[in-house]
């Protein structure tokens, strides 16, 4: 069984999955290649997902 997770603010649905997908690849882009941790900030209002990697060794956004 396939879920997904979409989140829906100002007439607009986001979907997880894309937003997971993509700051995985712009932190592996930016030097996160072997990361442990991974964590996803999203803020529709600023229509950007924030994210951090490695106890915040590793910074960095996305547009979503």
């Amino acid at each position: 069984m396939k879920t997904g997770v979409y989140l829906e603010f100002d007439g607009k649905q986001y979907d997880f999955e894309k937003i997971v997908d993509k700051a995985r690849k712009d932190a592996k882009n930016n030097g996160g290649k072997d990361m442990k941790d991974f964590r996803i900030y999203v803020k529709p209002e600023d229509g950007k997902a924030y994210y951090t990697a490695d106890d915040g060794r590793l910074c960095g956004d996305v547009e979503i």
